[in-house]
């Protein structure tokens, strides 16, 4: 697997974009942008994994899981749903496969969606 900094390089790439024109659609600066692809820097803060997401036409959980980081959105709705918790540790102890994590994910999406119908 790429690290985060090789990632971006690659997404920048496969979007045609050049590294200063990224850096200021991003807000960060050319050299920072050039450290961060390059490995000679940490990966930056949530803010900034989003916008290069955006910019970039990344899945945003993509970046964070390469950049060992979480989005502090997530971390806010997992601490308001302790029950969640207690799903993922199921899912967990049990040896859940991809694939019937994948199902379990096709059945809430169904869920959420005819919830929303009503």
């Amino acid at each position: 697997m790429r690290n985060f900094g090789e990632t971006l390089r690659e997404l920048r790439i496969a979007q045609d974009l050049g590294l200063r024109e990224t850096a200021v659609k991003v807000g960060i600066s050319p050299a920072y942008l050039s450290r961060i692809e390059r490995g000679k820097e940490r990966p930056p803060s949530a803010e900034v994994i989003k916008a290069l997401a955006s910019v970039l036409a990344a899945d945003p959980d993509v970046l964070f899981r390469l950049s060992s980081s979480t989005d502090p959105e997530m971390t806010e709705f997992l601490h308001g749903h302790p029950e969640i918790m207690k799903l993922l540790r199921l899912l967990r102890e049990h040896h859940a496969s991809a694939s019937e994590i994948r199902q379990l994910l096709k059945s809430a999406s169904a869920l959420v969606e005819k919830r929303g119908s009503h």
